[in-house]
């Protein structure tokens, strides 16, 4: 399997109906560890020929009949030469011959039609398991499910030790296994993800921004930005019972201040906070005054006064550590706002 756990893929199915539901069912299947880097599709066994020759796949789904070559032959022929490819039967004919021989192959799974998304998932996950068992470290589905069960009632119960508990179990049990980092973002993020939306699900007023995927580059980071994700759950549902709702405008403004380095918009926002873009708008300037832009601009000049005061950072660079990209533009609008163009503004303030 390739660096970063994308897989290679090949689907082979004669009927173009059932092989284009199948390329768009592997497109968007949701299993962990499971992201296709490389999708072929063939019509016949021979024509996967060439392509087996040049490339080793990480799961092949073969119809067992349908060309000059058999799906059964296919994989007869290349099983022994790639070792570690999960080969996956699709057919319509629940032949005893063919599924004793799909067991003498070693094929993964024999799949009849219809093909359902969800035995597709199943069979997917099974392989999976197998490749990463192979390659590094695998935490099995029936683990992850009972971690996500103990921790979302952890989390409605506002129970912030046993919260605790469970990470630092979570951690120690699976500290000694080797991982691919990028699996164990996708793994936690996946968790983070499911926790968000049963806790939503059973009422609790939570911000967009608490399930965004982890994308960090260690484990302890991974857990550190977790165990984070899971308090500010708690402490969410715990201000909400005791009567102190979220101000929205506040949560917004905050929003804006954690990412005024980005072109962040009204719509990015309101997104944030799960309203329409319009409505957002005007109770942003019922609450504060301003309009979202003059505010965002006002925000923006008031980094770059702060920036401005470091020696160590070229004025040339200010704007795209506040979310501009147009130089020309941040100058005027310094100006407009101070009446200082950035230099003028740093000699101003004895920065030479």
């Amino acid at each position: 399997m390739q660096e970063g756990f994308k897989l290679k893929v090949m689907i082979i199915e004669d009927e173009p109906v059932i092989r284009y539901a199948l390329v768009k069912m592997v497109n968007n299947l949701n299993v962990i560890g499971f992201e296709p880097k490389l999708l072929t599709e063939v019509e016949y066994a021979e024509y996967a020929l060439d392509y087996l020759k040049e490339t080793t796949y990480d799961i092949v789904f073969v119809d067992i009949e349908g060309g000059e070559l058999s799906g059964l032959d296919l994989i007869n022929q290349y099983r022994n030469k790639h070792l570690d490819t999960q080969w996956i039967i699709i057919s319509g004919y629940n032949r005893f011959d063919y599924a004793q021989k799909a067991i003498l192959y070693g094929v993964q799974e024999y799949l009849l039609k219809p093909i359902t998304k969800d035995k597709l998932a199943s069979s997917v996950e099974k392989s999976i398991e197998k490749i990463y068992k192979k390659q590094n470290g695998f935490i099995g589905m029936d683990k992850i499910e009972a971690f996500i069960l103990s921790l979302e009632a952890a989390i409605w119960d506002l129970e912030d030790d046993l919260v605790q508990y469970l990470i630092d179990k979570w951690t120690t049990e699976n500290s000694k296994i080797y991982f691919s980092i990028r699996y164990y973002n996708n793994v936690m993020s996946y968790v983070l993800e499911m926790l968000f939306f049963r806790v939503k699900d059973k009422g609790a007023i939570l911000t967009q921004s608490i399930q965004d995927t982890i994308n960090v580059n260690s484990m302890e980071r991974v857990n550190k930005k977790f165990q984070e994700a899971c308090l500010k759950m708690i402490a969410l549902i715990r201000n909400e019972r005791r009567g102190n709702e979220i101000d929205p405008i506040e949560t917004a403004k905050e929003f804006i201040l954690e990412n005024i380095e980005k072109e962040i918009s009204l719509e990015d926002v309101a997104a944030e906070l799960g309203f329409n873009a319009s409505y957002f708008s005007q109770i942003f300037k019922q609450k504060t005054g301003q309009t979202f832009v003059k505010y965002r601009t006002n925000l923006r000049m008031q980094r770059a006064k702060e920036i401005l005061l470091r020696h160590d950072v070229r004025i040339i660079d200010i704007p795209f550590m506040i979310g501009l990209n147009d130089h020309p533009h941040f100058t005027k609008t310094f100006k407009e706002k101070t009446g200082y163009t950035p230099s003028g503004y740093r000699r101003k303030m004895g920065i030479i």
